[in-house]
């Protein structure tokens, strides 16, 4: 991503810096230099250059994912690298952005590594992280992290930046994990439920799945019976996009990627198609197919348009699967907000849960990278929370003050931003970053989509000792021995899932159809990946704890 502003101003810094060297790989005619040393810096055989000789400039080529080159990125940053003159440090600095929406950042990545274009500093989101760090293309950090740095993050998420014992990210920290609530409109509850109740039958975590979803059954159809018969259940499974009923209604367990898990409390791997829970969801979802409680097109329902902001709407979802973080008082407080309309929320997990891997990933050191020392800094700057800091992340997420937002007045740490109302901004403007890709969220501005005490309400629970971490932290499975088989489990799942998940087959047909899919999903090797991830966790298991 070299533009023509870079190259000039690259070939600017050459004629003046003939020589010098810059960071990483690149060909004979290319330059990594930046821009002249800081203003203010003293020279050599100037007053007090016996402490502060001047340093070479360097150019730190950062990748990352996110909403890719935008109308005014160049804009950003060019301010991200003046505020850098005045960073301790990174006086001699610039840092030339390489941002990727989704879709291409892997492969661009990619491509960059292969080719040997310069990569100072790597984003592991949409990466395989792992495989990367396995393939020698990031360096071990540990080396260059400070004091303040270290205690920034708690230990469990240091660890999800690790592997083998070797950190190769700062973790970009935010929210840990997503609590499993339901939500239901209060004039319904009030109507037709009884809150107190429902909430002491959801909350029981000694009875069955069966048993909660009989109390949404008698929810739902009192509903029915006063506003109409065009008010429905929600199916849990899509309730909240994730594919995964266990996350609201069984031990939180750890996700290995298409659907194979790891209960918690166990060193065992398992498929959770195949278990007893997932039989008994799917059985209970063609019992409602069969009242006619579910939604009568089933797999074409446009679950969007029936749930969150539109249940109080003539034809709706009575009820709707989320997540958040927070006690119910809190947790309903804010969706009632963000919907228009008072609900009252249950959580639906036991206690909560930091899985062993992490989603929001994290900002490494590629090991092709000649200055991982300033490297290193930068990434600090963006993580601990300096006054310099924050405002160099906060750049980087929301843009220049005055034409991407505006300063609260009474607020420092509240803005307005100008093109987009909701928590971040997409690729439809002229700039924004994603905070939780960006570094540390926790010193983000919070503009108006953001309640008050939001960030310290997310912080408390990351950090709360009744939240329970996982037992795996960093084991992140390799997918390279069973490649062709989990190819054929997918072409298995897109088969028969859509039809278990929406109750259509009847449950006439059920338990034919039911074991059908198990065979297939056997035929297809379940059992062999099933082995293979199992010897891997074993492998991890001994050389970790």
């Amino acid at each position: 991503m070299k533009r023509w502003k870079k190259t000039l101003a690259l070939f600017l810094a050459l004629a003046m810096t003939a020589g010098a060297m810059g960071c990483g790989q690149k060909a004979a005619n290319e330059s990594t230099k930046a821009p002249d040393a800081a203003p203010g810096t003293a020279a050599a055989g100037e007053p007090g250059s016996e402490a502060a000789t001047p340093k070479d400039p360097v150019l730190l080529e950062w990748y990352y994912r996110g909403n890719g080159q935008q109308q005014d990125t160049e804009e950003v940053e060019a301010r991200v690298n003046e505020l850098l003159k005045g960073y301790p440090g990174l006086e001699h600095v610039s840092i030339n952005i390489n941002c990727f929406p989704g879709a291409d950042y892997a492969t661009q990545v990619g491509l960059a590594q292969t080719s040997g274009s310069q990569i100072d500093i790597l984003n592991s989101v949409s990466l395989n992280f792992t495989q990367q760090v396995e393939d020698g293309s990031w360096m071990p950090m540990e080396d260059y992290i400070s004091d303040e740095l270290r205690a920034e993050l708690p230990e469990w998420l240091w660890e999800l930046g690790s592997v083998d014992g070797h950190i190769y990210m700062v973790p970009n920290y935010q929210n840990a994990f997503n609590a499993g609530f339901m939500f239901f409109p209060k004039e319904y509850m009030d109507k037709y439920g009884n809150y107190d109740e429902m909430y002491a039958t959801l909350t029981n975590w000694d009875l069955s799945l069966a048993d909660k979803a009989a109390a949404l059954e008698d929810y739902v159809m009192a509903v029915r019976a006063g506003e109409g018969d065009t008010k429905y259940a929600n199916t849990l499974e899509n309730g909240n996009g994730t594919g995964i009923l266990g996350f609201y209604f069984i031990t939180p367990f750890d996700h290995l990627g298409n659907n194979f898990v790891i209960e918690n409390g166990t060193d065992t791997v398992s498929y959770a198609y195949t278990t007893e829970t997932y039989k008994e969801m799917w059985s209970i979802y063609a019992d409602w197919y069969d009242k006619k409680i579910f939604a009568p097109d089933g797999a074409a329902t446009d679950h969007l348009n029936y749930r969150n902001e539109k249940m109080m709407e003539e034809t709706s979802y009575v009820y709707s699967c989320n997540e958040s973080v927070g006690d119910p008082e809190s947790v309903a407080k804010s969706y009632s907000e963000r919907w228009g309309f008072e609900v009252v929320a249950i959580p639906t997990q036991q206690y909560n849960y930091i899985p062993n891997s992490w989603g929001a990933g994290g900002n490494g050191i590629s090991s092709t990278c000649e200055h991982p020392e300033e490297a290193a800094l930068f990434i600090e700057a963006l993580t601990t929370g300096t006054d310099l800091g924050k405002e160099i992340y906060n750049t980087m997420v929301f843009g220049i003050e005055g034409k991407h937002y505006t300063k609260d007045a009474n607020d420092p740490e509240r803005i307005v931003t100008i093109e987009y109302d909701g928590t971040q901004g997409g690729v439809d403007t002229s700039y924004a970053g994603l905070k939780w890709i960006l570094g540390n969220s926790f010193y983000a501005y919070k503009n108006q989509a953001v309640l008050d005490g939001y960030f310290e309400n997310i912080k408390k629970y990351n950090e709360s000792p009744d939240t329970v971490a996982s037992s795996h932290n960093g084991f992140v499975v390799s997918t390279t021995n069973v490649s062709k088989q989990l190819e054929q489990i997918n072409a298995v799942i897109a088969e028969y899932t859509s039809v278990l998940q929406n109750g259509t087959i009847g449950s006439a047909g059920f338990e034919a159809y039911y074991q059908e899919f198990i065979d297939k999903l056997n035929t297809a090797g379940l059992k062999e990946v099933i082995a293979d991830y199992q010897a891997q966790l074993d492998a991890w298991v001994a050389a970790n704890r």
